[in-house]
C-alpha cells in the first residue's frame, strides 16, 4: 500500500520533455529559459509515466497503466511508481491537483 495521497497528478508546464536519441529528458524552465544545469534523465518507466500524464491521473490509474504495459512483479512496479511520483513532486515536475 502506498503512502502517497490518492490525489491526481499533473505535469508542471514549466518542464520540457524531450526524447534525444535513446534518452528521455526533462528540462525545467525559469522565466521561459531552459535551465541546462538541471537536466533530468528518465528511465523507460519514467518516460512511460510522463507520457501517460498528458492528462492528470491518480496513482491507482497510473499503477493500472504500468501493470498493463510492463510484465514485472507488481510489488516492484508499485515501488518504482511511488519513487517516481515522490521524486517528480519533490523537484516540482509533477503537482498534485
Amino acid at each position: 500500500m502506498s503512502n502517497l495521497n490518492e490525489g491526481r497528478y499533473e505535469r508542471n508546464p514549466d518542464f520540457i520533455y524531450r526524447r534525444i536519441v535513446d534518452e528521455s529528458v526533462l528540462v525545467p524552465l525559469h522565466n521561459n529559459v531552459a535551465d541546462m544545469n538541471c537536466i533530468y534523465t528518465l528511465n523507460g518507466l519514467g518516460a512511460f509515466l510522463w507520457e501517460y500524464l498528458t492528462n492528470p491521473a491518480t496513482r491507482t490509474e497510473l499503477q493500472t497503466a504500468v501493470l498493463a504495459e510492463y510484465d514485472a512483479d507488481p510489488a516492484v512496479l508499485a515501488g518504482d511508481l511511488d519513487g517516481f511520483l515522490a521524486e517528480m513532486v519533490s523537484i516540482g515536475a509533477l503537482k498534485e491537483v
